[in-house]
């Protein structure tokens, strides 16, 4: 059975080309592709390819590709992750509150990972905020929302002082609210952990915090930072299994720190349908789960 699928994603993306031209191979799949960055909708007058498609499969790159998603569960068309599901990893407080619940829902988990402690706040009152802040310091205050690339910030504050730096640099953003976590003293470095289905990948670099404390440069651009292969402990797995399940992600990413001498790791993030840079041969990975998932429709 031929199946219509439509694929959203930034055209421009290393991995996604590959996977697009792997998919477009296989001879029981129809693919349409759609950049949500280029292409946008007639409301009352959408593409045939996507009212007529049997699933729509969404790497989220801005409000059109929630959009998309919002119209697929509309009209009850199949999707690799659902709308409820995305919003909620687009949410870093939603997120949050998800990932305390899988916590309390395993406590095996607490035998070698924490998740730190965190708030969410606003900082349209300065003197408001510090005083606040002071008795938490060290703190990293972070976008609210975490796919747009534009509005997205990891800033640490060690020095009350340095919540003025913060505003200096993201005047334009204080009128949003933001999330906030504790700073936890690491190795120095980020394991990012990367789940297509059943398989797992490890991805270690330098985390971008411990880069500045170092080096003090004026931007880091956290895609040219080295990156190498790590080996999955059978805990990482278990954990990754864990949050596919309760989250109800097929694929996925999350990040992990290690504790300095310690045993332990911090879970700090998650997100959806992540970027895979760094894995070899992921378009081979990926386009083989998707191609599979679409059969199995």
């Amino acid at each position: 059975m031929i199946r219509n699928v439509v694929f959203s994603a930034r055209e421009d993306h290393e991995v996604i080309k590959g996977v697009i031209n792997q998919l477009e191979k296989l001879p029981d799949v129809n693919l349409h592709f759609h950049d949500p960055t280029k292409k946008f909708f007639n409301l009352s007058r959408m593409p045939r390819s996507i009212k007529e498609a049997d699933i729509i499969m969404v790497k989220v790159r801005n409000d059109c590709s929630i959009d998309l998603l919002h119209y697929a569960k509309t009209n009850n068309i199949p999707t690799l992750h659902d709308v409820d599901t995305v919003l909620m990893c687009k949410n870093k407080i939603s997120l949050d509150y998800a990932l305390r619940r899988v916590f309390k829902n395993h406590p095996q988990l607490s035998k070698k990972f924490s998740f730190p402690n965190s708030w969410n706040n606003n900082i349209t009152n300065v003197q408001k905020f510090k005083k606040w802040a002071l008795p938490k310091l060290p703190i990293v205050i972070k976008s609210h929302y975490q796919h747009d690339k534009y509005n997205r910030f990891n800033f640490l504050v060690r020095k009350i002082e340095e919540v003025d730096t913060f505003c200096n640099r993201y005047e334009h953003l204080l009128y949003y609210d933001v999330y906030i976590q504790k700073f936890i003293e690491c190795d120095g470095f980020e394991r990012k952990v990367y789940v297509i289905g059943d398989k797992v990948f490890g991805i270690i670099r330098e985390n971008p915090i411990y880069i500045y404390l170092s080096k003090k440069p004026d931007n880091i651009d956290v895609d040219t930072i080295k990156r190498k292969e790590f080996k999955i402990s059978e805990e990482i797995r278990d954990l990754a299994k864990i949050l596919s399940k309760e989250l109800n992600l097929k694929i996925f990413g999350f990040d992990l720190i290690k504790l300095i001498n310690k045993d332990r790791y911090y879970l700090i993030d998650l997100n959806d349908f992540p970027g895979f840079r760094g894995i070899k041969n992921v378009e081979n990975t990926l386009s083989s789960y998707l191609g599979e998932y679409i059969r199995n429709l």
